[in-house]
């Protein structure tokens, strides 16, 4: 607890001194554009690393071994392909949200539908991700996840966004990015070069795996890239869906958009797409190892892996270590939603460059999220539909403009149509699981990608 409350002073400290540095619309959205490569790719890597790409990965590998790597593995491609289309033209259009793309492309009319979509699921994600580090709280203070441990969350991520802004968002992403190296390293050491008592491995994974029920598939003898519960049509699924949120999602976008250049955005996506295949297969072999020698059948505990090794197997100061590694993940990733969607909305939706009102969004849209982060996961699920909409009917569209800007014209209306048509093959399939429990096919997202991708193509003329 006292790590945490020291933690929580060194962020307090940086966003108070940010505060003072903040003096215009760009300091406090895209703080300044003048951070290096260094900086941006920290910023990047603590972004991506959050909830999903951590205790996410850690429980997919319980129940699908390795191949739960992919969850970041695509994503470095999105990264490459991010990095070889994206990058140089995106930083060049000198522009401060992702929907301002969309007007310099396309319209303003492009603008406003891409700044709805975003700013209406981030605030569902923003609620997921204050519902994640509260349970974490909750953990660490003795109970579960309630009232106390989600306000605390909220207190901790409004008040250090509000007064520094992308400064604040930008250095304390630098820190978190540190601790959480050295939690989930230092504890993969440990685990795996022989100091955990385990002596081999052999000899106990029959145990465990038969008493650990779907931890049969996490062992140290398969690390198939693609096994019988994750297979070659779930891989292909998962590369359009989840590597286009990494190839032309908001927040990775957002890192873009503070670096000082072109060239320093775009090392840091580079350096960044080799780092996470790292971190993947750093966090798969952790959960891994959860799964086989601490299983939830063993421990009668239904905890994510990392959580098990951080309060049953690690020594103390390694678990001390990873609990606030794993705490800076889910951090870096709510500040970075909670900043990008009060930009949006004040910028894209209400047209007003005025830090004073990205502030108050800033709080405003906390206090909804805090609220929604109470009612529970149901609620939490129906905002976060809307983000079902983006891969399949935002990303492919918004690519193509980028990539052709300047040399094609666009035909507006087959564009806009594109949007539409592609996210309601997203949207639809959402609305039906979490409301009537309907489960439509799961290649419908992926129908809607190509058909907003041919939309997209058939708007172009050429100049």
């Amino acid at each position: 607890m006292k790590l945490l409350i020291i933690y929580f002073l060194v962020l307090g400290f940086i966003c108070v001194r940010d505060l003072f540095k903040v003096k215009n619309f760009d300091d406090y959205v895209v703080a300044g554009r003048k951070q290096s490569s260094p900086f941006v790719f920290m910023s990047l890597m603590a972004t991506v690393l959050g909830a999903s790409a951590t205790v996410g990965i850690a429980a997919r590998a319980e129940s699908i071994g390795f191949a739960a790597f992919w969850w970041l593995g695509v994503g470095a491609i999105g990264f490459w392909f991010q990095a070889a289309f994206l990058s140089k033209p995106v930083h060049d259009l000198d522009v401060r949200t992702l929907p301002e793309i969309a007007e310099k492309t396309v319209g303003k009319t492009g603008r406003k539908l891409v700044a709805f979509i975003i700013a209406v699921s981030w605030i569902g994600i923003i609620a997921a991700q204050f519902a994640a580090v509260a349970g974490f709280i909750g953990l660490v203070l003795g109970h579960d996840a309630g009232t106390q441990s989600v306000l605390i969350t909220a207190i901790i991520v409004i008040v250090y966004t509000l007064l520094g802004g992308q400064l604040s968002v930008v250095r304390t992403d630098a820190l978190q990015f540190g601790i959480l190296t050295l939690g989930f390293f230092a504890a993969a050491i440990y685990l795996f070069g022989g100091f955990s008592g385990i002596e081999n491995a052999a000899d106990n994974l029959a145990v465990n795996s038969s008493s650990a029920g779907n931890a049969g598939l996490a062992t140290f003898g398969n690390f198939s890239l693609l096994n019988e519960k994750f297979g070659f049509a779930d891989l292909a699924m998962m590369l359009f869906t989840v590597g286009g949120a990494y190839f032309l999602g908001p927040d990775v976008i957002s890192r873009n958009l503070v670096a000082k250049d072109s060239s320093s955005a775009r090392k840091a996506v580079i350096v960044g797409s080799f780092a996470i295949l790292v971190f993947s297969v750093v966090i798969v072999l952790l959960g891994m190892w959860a799964a086989t020698y601490s299983p939830d059948a063993a421990s009668g505990s239904t905890m994510n892996p990392l959580f098990r090794l951080a309060s049953g197997v690690l020594p103390l100061p390694l678990a001390a270590l990873l609990s606030v590694g794993l705490l800076s993940a889910l951090l870096s990733s709510a500040d970075t939603c909670l900043i990008n969607s009060a930009a949006i909305f004040g910028s894209d939706i209400l047209n007003t460059r005025r830090i004073s009102v990205v502030r108050l969004l800033v709080v405003a849209i906390g206090i909804i999220a805090t609220y929604l982060a109470l009612q529970g996961k149901d609620i939490i699920g129906l905002l976060t539909m809307a983000y079902s909409v983006y891969t399949p009917g935002i990303v492919a569209p918004l690519a193509v403009a980028i990539i052709t800007h300047k040399k094609f014209n666009i035909k507006k209306n087959l564009w806009y149509a594109g949007v539409i048509v592609g996210g309601l093959f997203g949207l639809i399939p959402a609305i039906l699981a979490s409301t009537a429990k309907i489960q439509s096919s799961a290649y419908l997202p992926h129908i809607g990608i190509a058909v907003s991708l041919v939309f997209a193509i058939a708007s172009l003329r050429k100049k």
